[in-house]
């Protein structure tokens, strides 16, 4: 079977993707797997492809100095679903798996072909669907921007030639609208690298330290609130920090969580740290997580933390926050800020519910394992291939 992804840009810094494409091949080696994006820049560099799995960049960057004059340029003035129409053409893909709804208006403008296509939906459907709706977009979600109605009646046409939607959680299915035919919606969860007993954090070691690890922004993530809640309880607890660790890009907003920290007089206790390769060494060195975000798609960060080991305090409304935490059993799910500190505060003042937690946390996560996930993939890509 031939499988087609598409992601447009930074393929090989999007950390999920090549661990799972990565996966996929190793477990089905008859898999031809070939990865395709259009990118004058940003392929990304961190990560590799199994040498099996065929990566192409229809306007990467060559040695040759007019070529590349060439691909910059197209970039910017010709569409991009030209290019796509002619790779597919060339590769004969027999599924096509799309990353965002960019990438399947890529496949599909201007083009005809009966072939199969499974659309991820890497968040919330509300966040990544809702500029497409005609009906008014949920609360949670309004700083979305709507399209205007021409391009939506244009996408609703593209999303009609969907064949499977693969959405992170079941509890996502429901949300997408029908205005954007979900004939066949399939949950389908990230995978979570399982870690061995050695690299399972120590917590009857009390480090006194709580974290969060996420990009660095403030209306999603909200670091603001985890300083608030902390600040609310500090003076309780003298010796414990909290550090930030993520992606930083809003100078403004560091600024402003670390007003909020010395407005409580705990400016040296709340610590930015910014981005790291090394992240097992921050779970094993902390003592459990807070996840104040508003929403996640999956929640990588809690999941990975979660198979470190580390107890996980988020907020109840929070989508797939509130299904990773299980209350009472591997964290705490707060309603409000108030209860948010009082949560931390049980958990900071009692090691042994913490190590519980924790034991619970390792063994919850395990249903996420890349073998299950991976087994899950490859069922769906036989069963298309059957009908």
């Amino acid at each position: 079977m031939k499988l087609m992804f598409i992601r447009n840009r930074n393929v090989l810094n999007t950390k999920w993707l090549v661990q799972y494409i990565n996966a996929l091949q190793e477990s089905r080696p008859d898999y031809e797997i070939t990865v395709v994006c259009d990118t004058y820049k940003k392929v990304g560099n961190e990560l590799t492809f199994n040498p099996k799995v065929k990566l192409i960049n229809l306007s990467g960057k060559t040695d040759n100095y007019l070529t590349n004059l060439y691909h910059k340029a197209r970039c910017k003035i010709t569409p991009a679903c030209f290019r796509y129409k002619k790779i597919i053409k060339k590769e004969k893909p027999d599924v096509i798996i799309c990353y965002f709804p960019k990438d399947l208006f890529n496949v599909t403008t201007f083009q005809k072909h009966n072939i199969p296509i499974v659309m991820m939906l890497h968040n919330v459907p509300d966040v990544i669907l809702g500029k497409y709706k005609n009906n008014p977009i949920d609360a949670n979600f309004e700083n979305l921007h709507k399209e205007i109605q021409p391009l939506r009646w244009f996408h609703h046409k593209t999303f009609k030639q969907v064949t499977v939607w693969q959405v992170l959680l079941s509890s996502f299915a429901p949300l997408i609208d029908n205005e954007f035919s979900p004939k066949n919606t399939i949950a389908i969860p990230n995978m979570v690298q399982q870690l061995s007993p050695t690299d399972y954090t120590d917590l009857s070691n009390e480090k006194k330290k709580i974290i969060y690890v996420a990009r660095i922004e403030p209306d999603v993530k909200r670091q603001h609130l985890l300083a608030e809640a902390f600040g609310k309880i500090a003076k309780d607890f003298p010796n414990w920090v909290v550090e930030f660790w993520g992606l930083q890009k809003y100078p403004q907003y560091e600024a402003e969580i670390m007003d909020i920290a010395r407005r409580y007089n705990v400016e040296d206790r709340v610590i930015i740290k910014g981005y790291t390769t090394d992240i097992l060494s921050v779970y094993k060195n902390a003592d459990f997580q807070a996840f104040p975000s508003k929403y996640e798609g999956f929640g990588l960060g809690i999941a990975d933390g979660q198979a470190a080991g580390l107890p996980t305090i988020g907020f109840a409304y929070a989508p797939a926050v509130n299904e990773l935490i299980v209350h009472g059993r591997n964290g705490f799910l707060a309603n409000n800020l108030e209860e948010f500190s009082q949560y931390m505060a049980e958990l900071m003042r009692d090691k042994d519910l913490r190590i519980e937690m924790g034991k619970n946390a390792i063994e919850d996560v395990k249903r996420f394992s890349p073998d299950s996930v991976v087994k899950a993939w490859t069922k769906l890509f036989d069963d298309i291939a059957k009908q």
